[in-house]
């Protein structure tokens, strides 16, 4: 992987986690960047925060540049990840308020914004 694409990913999971303030959007549980940091911190003092994702609202295959702006990321803890990503993998029935409408929706986006916004990392 390319350290401009690393630099990318380590942005995009920044901008989800502190535009949410290191918090489940879904279930507010305050938690930590599962791979690592403590800035969180600067949020909540919570002793035991759940791990968080930042996760792709629109798959990344289908966005310009990979998708990687938080107007197309939301902080989930596994919980609420698992529910998100049934509508993505089919194994379970999925869940309407995880759907990615809803989501956009919790951050204030939309599959337009987030496909606008990923436009412009081919310019950086």
């Amino acid at each position: 992987m390319s350290v401009n694409k690393k630099l990318v990913r380590t942005q995009f999971r920044h901008a989800v986690f502190q535009r949410d303030g290191y918090r489940c959007r879904c279930c507010a549980k305050p938690g930590k960047d599962r791979q690592g940091d403590e800035l969180h911190q600067k949020f909540h003092k919570d002793p035991n925060p759940v791990d968080l994702d930042s996760h792709h609202i629109c798959d990344r295959s289908l966005m310009p540049f990979g998708g990687y702006v938080k107007e197309n990321g939301v902080s989930l803890c596994d919980e609420c990840h698992f529910k998100a990503e049934a509508h993505w993998n089919k194994l379970t029935t999925p869940d309407p308020d995880f759907s990615p409408e809803k989501l956009y929706e919790l951050i204030g986006s939309s599959l337009e914004a987030a496909e606008l916004a990923s436009m412009e990392l081919d310019e950086s």
